[in-house]
């Protein structure tokens, strides 16, 4: 797991401006800035013993029964005990967050932090009901955290944003959509469970899919951002005003 995480930081890229952390830090975007910071406290927390990771596993069984509706949040945030593999999971995290965030949904366009809560959120309802399904019909091993699956759902919506970039991997060029496929195979190499890599595939695509290609091609629009999140995100604007949902970057690659 360590060395397919690790692998994806072999892509070139033209080197940054020399920042220091803080001022990397502050200069994330909101929803990936949030989701960093969750994701390392909830990491210290278990460190710590503060809290169980038992206790922030995804199980339908106690969610329903118990109403531990937490549940459904936190297994987005926890990413395994707090060692190397993890500091290269939170890299990757970070990184393709903050490239679609920047690119695609940057704060400093008005109502474009709400446009990226509902990317966001899509992709969270898609894998829980994915891991409904999954535990419906028994299969093994269970479905328990799924932030490695919101990462490659993210890695594979940018990886569409300009498919066509050549991009450098381990002094192989390839091109950028390759990528996520690449990763899946080095992790199937490395005898590492894709399944989460697998359901990132599948949901990016799907929005992909219901953003772009259904607009474009069938004209049905069947995803846009709710009043409610533009009101929350963006200080309120005109009742019933509906922004076309951004262009993700995807592309049908002939």
């Amino acid at each position: 797991v360590t060395f397919r995480r690790f692998v994806s930081l072999s892509i070139s890229a033209p080197p940054p401006e020399p920042m220091s952390p803080e001022e990397w830090f502050n200069s994330l975007p909101p929803v990936t800035k949030i989701y960093l910071v969750g994701a390392v406290g909830t990491t210290i927390a278990v460190t710590f013993g503060i809290i169980s990771p038992y206790s922030l596993l995804l199980d339908y069984t106690l969610v329903f029964s118990k109403f531990q509706i937490w549940r459904l949040v936190s297994c987005f945030f926890f990413f395994g005990p707090f060692k190397m593999s993890f500091l290269f999971q939170m890299l990757i995290l970070g990184r393709y967050f903050n490239l679609v965030e920047s690119a695609q949904y940057n704060p400093s366009d008005p109502r474009k932090t709400a446009e990226m809560v509902t990317f966001v959120s899509f992709g969270a309802i898609s894998m829980l009901i994915i891991a409904y399904i999954w535990r419906m019909l028994d299969i093994r091993p269970p479905l328990i955290f799924l932030g490695p699956a919101m990462s490659f759902m993210v890695m594979y919506v940018w990886s569409r944003r300009d498919p066509h970039m050549p991009i450098s991997f381990w002094g192989f060029s390839i091109k950028s959509w390759h990528l996520p496929f690449v990763m899946l195979v080095m992790a199937i190499l490395m005898n590492s469970n894709p399944t989460l890599d697998l359901m990132g595939i599948f949901v990016g695509h799907l929005w992909s899919f219901l953003t772009e290609i259904c607009p474009q091609t069938y004209g049905l629009r069947l995803i846009w951002t709710p009043q409610f999140l533009y009101d929350i995100f963006d200080n309120g604007s005109a009742v019933g005003y509906q922004r076309p949902m951004p262009r993700t970057g995807g592309y049908r690659l002939n």
